[in-house]
């Protein structure tokens, strides 16, 4: 499978990005670990999909917030 750059998080620039930028970005995110969760060993798999996953929470809360 293809490797490609994992996402750099900052979190000064997460913090000056609007808010509706902010649930995309975190988006973004939880879908890169769902990727590399399908490249991972059976172990960290799991793990990723843990990461994908409070990513989304985040993304759920902040748009939440942000109504």
């Amino acid at each position: 499978m293809e490797q490609r750059p994992l996402m750099d998080f900052r979190g000064n620039e997460f913090l000056r990005l609007t808010s509706e930028d902010r649930v995309r970005q975190c988006r973004a995110f939880a879908e890169e670990a769902r990727y590399q969760a399908t490249i991972a060993d059976r172990e960290m798999r799991f793990e990723y999909m843990a990461v994908a996953q409070h990513w989304s929470d985040l993304a759920d809360e902040l748009a939440k917030q942000a109504t």
